[in-house]
């Protein structure tokens, strides 16, 4: 009972967090949009903090409903196998969001120096995008 009351209060805090730093990443989006339109030079700055700010709001919480998810499979099903089977039955789209989205990011970085720009990119809104789905459905779903 204690258990389960303290992963509750961990998935609370996460969420917490989560929302706390997505505000953060949403307001530095904003203002390096704003820089972009005004043509001020100074916009990387902005854009690499909105980076680190839904890094720090994404990963804590991916971090936490994977355990969970995953937790919870391996205590129905009793293995590890059977846990990642569960939690592609569990929700299919989101874990071949999650796996497309991991793909994506080997791409981007696999194109970071002197790779191909335009693959670069489309890896880069092709994560984004999924991001924004996956995010769009925890919140629905809170």
């Amino acid at each position: 009972m204690a258990r389960m009351a303290t992963v509750e209060r961990v998935e609370r805090v996460a969420d917490r967090w989560f929302r706390a730093w997505g505000v953060a990443a949403l307001v530095l989006l904003t203002v390096t949009v704003g820089a972009l339109l005004v043509s001020f030079e100074g916009w990387r700055r902005p854009f690499v903090l909105t980076h680190l700010a839904a890094l720090l709001a994404l990963v804590p919480l991916g971090l936490v409903v994977l355990a969970r998810v995953v937790g919870g499979e391996y205590a129905r099903r009793g293995s590890v196998i059977g846990a990642v089977r569960g939690v592609f039955a569990h929700d299919r789209l989101a874990s071949v969001l999650v796996v497309v989205a991991l793909i994506a990011i080997a791409v981007s970085l696999s194109q970071f120096q002197g790779g191909i720009r335009w693959l670069r990119a489309l890896a880069n809104y092709t994560t984004v995008s999924i991001i924004l789905v996956l995010v769009a459905r925890y919140l629905r779903t809170r």
